[in-house]
């Protein structure tokens, strides 16, 4: 109870210590209304004690002259509860020095009223911020001096106004006195308490700006931006610099410190000092003491200090940042030279590796079209078989290349894709001697025309149906294609293949998707292959926004599934019936100029051309196909190989597009490069045959054309 008592008497001057004062605002603005409030919470006081003591003495002029001093500081409270700092201000010093005016003329010299003064001037300290505001002290130093000086003139030394016994004015003169000196010394201990934990919170921020200062990682110089000598460092600066000391640093010139630069940034803002100017920040190279150079981010800050201009200098060495940079840029040039040098290597690699599997799948496919002996066929069926897989083989390492460096790029065909299907199953159907049984089971719904990159694709399935082919001994294999959804522009469809076969383990689901690598050693030596189509089609899945994913169960077979979305073409276009092996048209009349440096190529491609009926004529490099060109200009079509020595595919079909820019030309080549059909039409070429080539798209891109040749050679006749 006690307890409760004591906590609500104290709680009453709290609350007249807290007036006007909220949380939000900031801790300049609380202070300054701290001290009004107990400048005000002085003057009432001061009034309050007075009037008690006037009414106990009978002094009831004195009395009223104390209620309404007392009434008017209450005023203040309340004007500065409403916020309005500067108006209760006024009042407040205007009442104390009215009331002292007053009631020192009214009870006389003798009463010792004037005493009062002396804990006022105390009491101004709290009320006005001398570093702000010097008109206010002056103004209010000049009003109390005046007031004062007044009093004591015009202040008789007892008055009669009001009645005031004899023996009265020692009580008055002892307890005015009492009151001066007590509340004298009671604002003398406030201020020097608040002087003190002033002083204390000065050295407080004064060692937390040191310690932020010291411990900093930049180096730190202070500057008079005036003269440009260093004013001060912090110890990072010391470290950075290989100084001891600060003694050969302070009071030096920064322009020999720290450079010309920074020198001229000191002197932009000492030139704009009057400009609100914002920081500078920037890399420059420094030099510390023992003449080494390095590098560093530096950050110059101006501020004004005792209305003197500095600037504040902040130096961050980065030089081992500097050096990682130019490390990670070497690396990066190495890693581009290494991959420029392997897709050289490679586009090499496989020009001469084509070259020669051109001539070999070439003649297997001459020999067979022609009649052999039955002894004979299953040794030419195993050079053609050994032949195509060592083109596919190729064809991967050449394909992982691309997406190892990003370049591979999907194109947009458009195709039927249920026909699609049923052709990319072709090849597969009569595969393990008749004891693996290829069975298809795609929707009816997907009789469709679509746009999406159909040799990708073909690649994929292809890819998928030739590990079931090769991992299945019995059993089946099945390709589906199920229709998952439609919006009338796209259609999301899941292909699978699956078979009967070895299947996988558990522990080598992962990695069958790695390149080069395979599901055991055992595998690899049983059944061959490079490891990376599944790699591929992974990649090719991806790209077409699916994921390639693989259900297995050791010795009883594997399903690999994906399932993307394909555009749905508006346009229908008329199946053209696929021509049957070895049973192309005669193109009998047409008359072909062939150039070809490898004599083995140009006999397999001139003898498929005159078994069509074509009448061919050759040369071995550049030069020659243009005499040929020249001496006899009636021909329906130019097959051109890219690489011949004396002159080459692309000067030869420059040269020719000088003089004739409607004849056809096809490019023969080896080469294999991003963007290949694009950069050979803009050298003059009309398509490409890629070798080893097959027989059936030559025919055809010959038969296209040769009808466009004829056509445009109407329009020039």
């Amino acid at each position: 109870m006690k307890t409760n008592v004591f906590n609500q008497i104290v709680s009453i001057p709290k609350t007249f210590l807290d007036n006007g004062i909220r949380s939000t605002m900031p801790w300049e603005l609380r202070k300054r209304i701290l001290r009004l409030n107990l400048f005000l919470l002085f003057a009432m006081a001061v009034a309050f004690t007075s009037l008690v003591f006037s009414y106990v003495n009978q002094l009831f002029v004195s009395s009223m002259v104390h209620l309404f001093a007392v009434f008017l500081v209450t005023m203040g409270f309340f004007l500065n509860k409403d916020g309005k700092l500067a108006a209760s201000k006024i009042v407040g010093i205007l009442t104390i020095n009215l009331h002292l005016l007053v009631i020192s003329h009214l009870e006389g010299l003798r009463s010792g009223t004037y005493m009062l003064i002396f804990p006022l001037l105390f009491t101004l300290v709290f009320v006005i911020d001398i570093r702000k505001s010097y008109w206010q002290i002056t103004l209010t130093g000049i009003l109390t001096l005046a007031n004062t000086i007044f009093i004591f003139l015009i202040t008789p030394y007892e008055n009669a106004l009001q009645k005031i016994p004899k023996e009265l004015y020692s009580s008055l003169f002892n307890t005015n006195l009492c009151i001066s000196l007590t509340l004298t010394a009671i604002f003398a201990f406030i201020i020097l308490k608040t002087m003190d934990n002033h002083e204390m919170k000065i050295l407080e921020e004064k060692n937390l700006s040191e310690t932020i200062y010291d411990t900093s990682l930049d180096a730190v110089f202070i500057v008079h931006a005036s003269s440009g000598m260093v004013t001060g460092c912090n110890s990072r600066a010391l470290e950075v610099f290989g100084y001891d000391d600060k003694t050969p640093i302070i009071n030096k010139p920064a322009a020999e410190l720290l450079g010309e630069n920074v020198s001229e940034h000191i002197g932009l803002f000492n030139a704009h000092a009057e400009e609100e100017r914002l920081a500078w920040d920037g890399n420059m190279e420094l030099i510390k003491q023992s003449d080494i150079p390095f590098h560093a981010y530096v950050n110059i800050v101006p501020f004004h200090h005792e209305q003197q201009l500095y600037c504040k200098i902040s130096i961050l060495d980065i030089t081992d940042i500097k050096v990682a940079e130019f490390e990670t840029i070497r690396a990066k040039e190495k890693a581009e030279k290494a991959t420029l040098v392997k897709s050289r290597f490679l586009s090499m690699m496989s020009h001469e590796l084509r070259t020669p599997l051109n001539g070999i799948i070439g003649t297997t496919n001459l020999l067979l079209q022609d009649e052999i002996l039955e002894s004979q066929k299953p040794y030419m069926d195993v050079l053609k078989h050994s032949s195509e897989h060592m083109l596919n083989l190729v064809n991967e390492i050449l394909d992982f290349s691309k997406l190892e460096a990003g370049k591979m790029i999907l194109e947009n065909n458009q195709f039927n894709l249920r026909h699609f299907l049923q052709k990319a199953a072709q090849p597969f159907k009569n595969s393990g001697n008749g004891r693996v049984r290829l069975i298809f089971d795609i929707d009816e719904s997907l009789d469709k025309e679509i746009v999406s990159d159909e040799l990708r694709l073909n690649q994929v399935l292809n890819n998928l149906l030739s590990n079931a082919c090769k991992f299945t001994e019995d059993g089946q294999i099945v390709i589906r294609a199920k229709h998952e959804s439609s919006d009338g522009q796209n259609l999301r469809v899941t292909f699978s293949v699956s078979d009967t076969g070895i299947g996988i383990a558990p522990q080598y689901i992962r990695q069958i998707f790695e390149s080069f690598t395979q599901a055991d050693a055992e595998t690899t030596r049983k059944f061959g292959g490079t490891g990376l189509g599944l790699a591929i089609s992974r990649h090719i899945v991806e790209k077409m926004g699916g994921e390639l994913m693989v259900k297995s169960i050791l010795g009883e077979g594997s399903e690999f599934h994906f399932t993307i979305n394909l555009r749905i073409s508006k346009n229908r276009r008329a199946l053209l019936q696929p021509e049957k092996e070895n049973v192309l048209i005669a193109l009998t009349g047409l008359r072909i100029l062939i150039a070809e440096d490898n004599p083995v190529n140009l006999i397999v491609v001139r003898r498929f051309m005159q078994k069509w009926g074509i009448r061919t004529d050759e040369a071995a490099n550049g030069l020659e196909l243009l005499e040929l060109y020249h001496r006899n200009e009636q021909y329906d079509l130019l097959l051109i190989d890219l690489e011949m020595p004396e002159m080459d595919g692309a000067q030869a079909v420059a040269e020719i597009r000088k003089t004739n820019t409607y004849i056809p030309i096809i490019a023969f080549t080896a080469a294999v490069y991003d963007n290949i059909q694009a950069d050979l039409m803009q050298k003059g070429f009309n398509d490409f045959i890629p070798k080893p080539f097959k027989p059936e798209v030559l025919h055809r891109k010959i038969r296209q054309l040769t009808a466009y040749s004829a056509i445009e050679r109407v329009k020039y006749v």
